[in-house]
């Protein structure tokens, strides 16, 4: 009901201080009124203050649960009815979600908290294999449907490339190797098998796919995007989305091995100033949304065609404003124009980010369009806040109850009401994680990846030619023997590290297992050679990491430190040496990187970007019968200080173009 209040101004800003319980304690927190008025002026302020919500009685509670627990029924049917007997309580905690470490098994019984993630890293306190995840991950499940509606627990993970916080998982390329793949039908059978990974531990809900079209590589999250081209992402990732969800129409119920997808991370995230991680897109809100209709909302509409069920704004702002509190591209733009029906759910904290106090952030950003809070600390504080802005009226109930319906329609169409906990399908699922059978999707991602940048004249033939002729490889750098720089950062944990972290293939054993019949095959870390060797592969590129750790200067674009001492012991060893060895250089990297003094002095040249953990899929097309089929999603250039003006350079400034590779026989291949 409505209660109008008189209220006369002081000439200050009106503040009421209320005291409610976050965390179990009691905090002052100050709501301030947006309207300053004269000193004498009253006001009459007209405040939604919705009754008390309180528990439906039993008989009401039984017979909703006749209406929502009936898988039969249409799922619309179904969020209505239980809508309809959940408290203001229950509501505001369905749209929060908690860090699995900072969510006990009782706060789920206590408080019917809606989801909770583990973030990059974040595994159980009993151990990182399978069996602890599903362990950890079905308590809490089970923990929810012990509440008074029994509303199921959405558990959600940073599925990026793979399943890939868990050790012993499939490791993926990661998006900008895809890019290089550029095959629809490969990114389902990958989003197939990250499915049955994911389901395989009792989640639900991967956050993924990412949609960003990087058009600066000073940016972290460069290797995040399949595409410096929207055309590029919107291809490949509306056939991830339909894949990871059993390709589910409608209203339909997914089935049983698929999994909820996310698009991230909306909307601009690759167009920031200098390419700042979480940055400002310097375009007024008219000029951006010119920049949408040429394309940057592609990707979203293909996803959306294709029924994602959840979407995760952006970190960074457009024009100052960030978008989780931007109301027109969240509502107007996403929820109306676009017509999304899915959840809307926050990025990692970052809410924290908006304008205000913590009241006014979360009161922007839910009017906003957000409905689900990732709050990983503060979920319950957020909860408590949602619940005392709904009684103010600074939140209508109206927004509320749309926020739930969302969330409701996304378990109800996940089957999250209707599945046992640890069913027998998921222990099923369990025994082929990390198969034989799933690393071969990724064995073949990691060919369909690779782009050949040179493939130079070697003694009348080609180098890729000539390389069949090997009897002595040396395999050279750290690089070649490391699974953690092979998959790069989202890998085990959030930054991922160099080492071998996971199960997997490293190149050199890869390169070892294809040639071993008829050729020697031996490792050098710091570039020490066999005068006999007759092929050099040499591995270079960057180190693990993520996000805003990966945020660079351009002149720090290049291989790490260690790798440019190789290559200088390499050249001073052939020089000793005295032979003239074939030599092919191997990029392991996120992004284009400067080897501009290494082109000329190698036979051949491969970016392999971040392969994932199937190091011998560069072997199937180094020295087996594979043929290169990649090609570079992403401008290369000579100088990475023009970085900021690459698209309006001369081709004389680019070092590999957009849309460059070559296949063995030495012809430029056309990227489709």
């Amino acid at each position: 009901m409505k209660k109008k209040k008189l209220i006369k101004a002081l000439g200050v800003v009106l503040t009421y201080s209320l005291l409610f319980a976050s965390c179990g304690k009691a905090e002052d927190v100050s709501i301030s009124s947006d309207t300053s008025v004269s000193s004498t002026a009253e006001v009459l302020e007209e405040v939604d203050e919705p009754e008390t919500v309180e528990a439906a009685d039993e008989p009401a509670v039984e017979a909703a649960k006749k209406i929502y627990l009936d898988k039969e029924l249409p799922v619309a049917q179904r969020v209505e009815a239980l809508l309809s007997v959940m408290t203001l309580e229950e509501k505001a905690y369905q749209c929060v979600q908690g860090e699995q470490v900072n969510v006990s098994v009782e706060d789920v019984k206590n408080t019917g908290i809606g989801s909770v993630l583990s973030g990059g890293g974040s595994a159980p306190s009993y151990g990182n294999h399978p069996e602890h995840w599903q362990k950890r991950v079905n308590e809490l499940k089970a923990a929810a449907l012990e509440t008074r509606l029994g509303i199921p627990l959405l558990y959600g993970i940073d599925a990026v490339h793979g399943n890939n916080n868990i050790y012993g998982a499939t490791i993926f390329p990661h998006n900008i190797g895809l890019g290089a793949a550029n095959d629809p039908e490969l990114m389902e059978e990958i989003a197939h098998v990250v499915a049955r990974e994911v389901r395989a531990i009792g989640v639900q809900y991967s956050f993924a796919p990412c949609l960003a079209n990087p058009q600066n590589e000073r940016w972290g999250r460069t290797y995040e995007g399949f595409s410096e081209k929207t055309a590029d992402v919107a291809k490949l990732a509306g056939p991830f989305v339909a894949a990871l969800q059993g390709n589910v129409k409608g209203d339909e119920y997914m089935p049983e091995d698929a999994v909820i997808a996310c698009a991230k991370h909306y909307i601009g995230e690759g167009y920031t100033t200098e390419g700042v991680n979480q940055g400002n897109v310097e375009m007024s809100a008219a000029e951006f949304d010119e920049l949408l209709a040429m394309g940057v909302l592609d990707p979203y509409k293909a996803c959306i065609d294709n029924n994602v069920l959840t979407v995760m704004p952006s970190y960074n702002s457009i024009d100052g404003l960030k978008c989780h509190e931007n109301k027109h591209l969240l509502t107007d733009v996403l929820k109306e124009q676009l017509g999304f029906k899915g959840m809307v759910i926050s990025d990692y904290n970052a809410i924290g980010q908006c304008k205000g106090t913590y009241d006014e952030e979360v009161a922007n950003c839910m009017n906003a369009g957000v409905d689900m809070f990732m709050e990983a600390q503060e979920w319950d504080r957020c909860a408590q806040t949602i619940i005392k802005l709904v009684k103010a009226g600074k939140i209508s109930e109206e927004r509320l109850d749309d926020a739930v319906s969302r969330i409701l329609r996304v378990k109800f169409m996940s089957n999250m009401f209707d599945e046992e906990v640890g069913s027998a399908h998921e222990n099923e699922l369990f025994g082929e994680f990390g198969s034989e059978e799933n690393r071969e999707v990724a064995r073949r991602a990691v060919r369909e990846s690779l782009v050949l940048l040179k493939n130079g004249n070697v003694d009348g033939k080609l180098a890729m030619e000539k390389i069949k002729e090997a009897t002595n490889i040396t395999v050279c750098g750290s690089g070649a023997f490391d699974i953690g720089r092979q998959c790069g950062g989202w890998t085990i944990s959030w930054q991922g590290e160099a080492g071998n972290i996971t199960l997997g293939t490293p190149i050199v054993q890869g390169i070892y297992d294809e040639v071993k019949e008829y050729a020697k095959v031996s490792h050098s870390v710091r570039g020490e050679l066999d005068a006999a060797s007759d092929v050099i592969v040499t591995v270079v590129g960057e180190n693990p990491y993520a996000e805003s750790d990966g945020d660079v200067k351009p002149s720090d674009l290049k291989p790490i430190s260690g790798d440019v001492k190789l290559l200088e012991n390499i050249e001073k060893q052939i020089v000793a040496n005295g032979n003239d060895p074939l030599k092919v250089l191997i990029v392991i990297a996120g992004r284009p990187i400067d080897i501009n003094d290494y082109v000329d002095k190698y036979d051949a040249v491969v970016m392999a970007f971040l392969p994932g953990t199937e190091g011998e899929g560069i072997a199937d097309v180094l020295f087996g019968d594979y043929d290169f089929t990649g090609t570079l999603p992403i401008t290369w250039l000579k100088d990475f200080k023009k970085i900021d003006e690459k698209h309006e350079l001369p081709e004389s400034e680019i070092l590999f173009p957009y849309g460059y590779g070559l296949n063995k026989t030495g012809e430029l291949l056309i990227r489709e």
